[in-house]
């Protein structure tokens, strides 16, 4: 048996068991097998989740077998296409590979060195059972896959698939060391946090521009369609593109500058091996805690002393801290500049531009949405509330009101900007009416849903682009149902709008304005007590919920 304390499937080998390549191989057979056993309880803990890994098992299937359709018609080009794109493409997913988990925070934690630091693992064994992991998930299996089916691309030379099969583990190698070795390094720079909140919300602000810098792209492309074969010519020589240009040299009997390519990729993957070995070391003979010393400042309590003693006010103060120091929230904020520019940049200057004029209302459905992850994101403090006695309803006002504060401005920015860049003044009304009831109408549709529904969250102190565990397909659907729920509420107003838009009388955009500030107060009074009873009945499941996301 197992000694106290230790899992069975980590247990130490017996005493007299060398510790050369048999226990290596054991120790990283027994990691990946962990590794496999959390993913399949997390995909099968219950039906709903279930029936969402199997639609998303369709999606990834789908996506891989039009990859595959793709790098089978490609393989009947000529040599020099075939080559210009596997660089290029290889290139752009050994650098995703490589930068996802500084922004994402080491999203895959499955097989963390923190929690494996307490059990009689050598770092050569925690290396190998963390590469060999690597196959085990999505974007591993789907990556190994496609890295197979590139192998077809180069059928028309046989020297080049003997060559293509050779680089395949050498290509995998480079992806899963230099990602699990920029992972370990992240770990010291997950230290800084201002650093790390700085480049998660960088990235998120990049993600939501890269729909038009994209399109700006293939907009271009044409331009430089004529040199992408000298940019490959460049990358091929560098280690982000080395390994994938193998088997063209191969095709073309240019052995020398393919064994040069292969010394070089493989002096890479040795580089980034000892790197990470260094960094790995350091995290698991480090220990769990750092020290801290105690605040002798003087003890003021910032907003709760400047808020009525009051419970929905104290839930009030704990949320607006949030929203200006997690930044879980503030990344949020942040993205609402974004939008905007987004909305800017995909504008017809001719036309009647409807999204952009819809801003204010976007933005205030957006920040009403946020909170529906309230719970969620307070995790286990959640018991703060249970163990103080504080009602449904006084902590869904406070989530609310602080909310308020913060949307308020930002909605408004939304609604005035494009009037003022446009002019169309007319519509104030109807668009007021439709923001105010996008606002308190969400925020009282997001209060019912944070206290009847959790999904997971990135934990406190993580990165928001962080996937937490336990994240499915399912949750995405529900959280899509969620939006457009709060597009339905809205219609009472954005219709009459529309007909205003489209022509209508000026009474159109008065009615709008009037079902909003009517139907808006009401809907998150609504909210706010429904929400409440359901917090009532359900807090303790509720701490339950969202202990177990991490």
């Amino acid at each position: 048996m197992a000694a106290p304390g230790v899992s069975p499937g980590l247990a130490p080998a017996p005493q007299g068991a060398p510790p050369g390549r048999a226990g290596t191989a054991s120790l990283a057979r027994r990691l990946v097998t962990l590794k496999a056993r959390i993913l399949l309880n997390t995909l099968t803990r219950s039906t709903w989740v279930l029936v969402g890994t199997v639609l998303g098992a369709a999606y990834f299937f789908f996506l891989l077998v039009s990859s595959l359709v793709g790098l089978f018609l490609l393989g009947e080009q000529d040599l020099l296409l075939v080559r210009t794109v596997l660089v290029l493409a290889g290139s752009v997913a050994t650098l995703a590979w490589w930068l996802v988990p500084v922004l994402a925070s080491r999203a895959d934690a499955t097989l963390d060195p923190a929690r494996l630091a307490l059990f009689p693992l050598t770092v050569g064994q925690v290396q190998w059972g963390q590469l060999l992991g690597a196959l085990v998930g999505v974007p591993g299996a789907l990556t190994a896959l496609a890295l197979a089916g590139s192998v077809l691309s180069w059928r028309s030379s046989g020297a080049a698939v003997l060559a293509a099969l050779v680089c395949l583990p050498l290509a995998l190698a480079l992806l899963f060391t230099g990602s699990r070795c920029v992972t370990a390094l992240a770990i010291g720079l997950s230290r800084r946090r201002r650093l790390t909140e700085l480049l998660s919300v960088l990235a998120i602000v990049g993600l939501v521009l890269l729909g038009p810098l994209f399109a700006g792209l293939l907009s271009g492309l044409e331009l430089v369609w004529e040199r992408l074969p000298d940019y490959a010519g460049v990358l091929a020589w560098t280690p982000l593109g080395a390994v994938w240009a193998v088997p063209a040299d191969a095709a073309a009997g240019q052995w020398a500058q393919a064994a040069a390519r292969l010394a070089g990729t493989a002096l890479t993957v040795l580089a980034l091996v000892l790197a990470w070995r260094v960094a790995q070391q350091r995290a698991l003979t480090s220990t769990a805690g750092e020290r801290g010393a105690a605040s002798s400042e003087s003890a003021d309590a910032g907003l709760f002393d400047r808020l009525p003693p009051r419970p929905w006010a104290a839930v009030a103060a704990r949320c607006l801290i949030y929203w200006f120091k997690d930044p879980r929230y503030s990344a949020g904020l942040l993205v609402i500049p974004a939008i905007a520019v987004l909305l800017w940049l995909v504008r017809d200057p001719d036309g009647p531009n409807v999204l952009f004029h819809a801003l204010g209302p976007m933005v205030a459905a957006l920040l009403a949405y946020t909170i529906s992850a309230d719970v969620s994101s307070d995790n286990t403090a959640v018991h703060l509330h249970l163990l103080t006695g504080v009602r449904g309803v006084h902590d869904r006002a406070g989530r609310v009101l602080a909310l308020l504060v913060v949307a308020v401005p930002l909605s408004a920015a939304g609604l005035l900007l494009p009037l003022a860049m446009e002019g169309h003044w007319r519509l104030l009304p109807g668009l007021l009416g439709t923001t105010v009831l996008a606002l308190l109408g969400g925020c009282g549709l997001a209060s019912v849903m944070s206290a009847r529904y959790t999904y997971p969250v990135a934990p406190p102190g993580a990165s928001p682009l962080k996937t937490p565990e336990g994240f499915t397909v399912l949750n995405v659907l529900v959280q899509f149902v969620a939006l457009g729920l709060m597009l339905v509420l809205t219609l009472p107003a954005a219709v009459p709008l529309v007909v205003h838009a489209a022509g209508g009388s000026a009474l159109w955009g008065w009615a709008a304005l009037a079902a909003g500030v009517l139907l808006g107060p009401l809907l998150c009074w609504l909210g706010v007590v429904v929400g409440g009873r359901w917090y009532d009945r359900r807090a303790p499941e509720l701490l339950q919920e969202v202990a177990r996301f991490r």
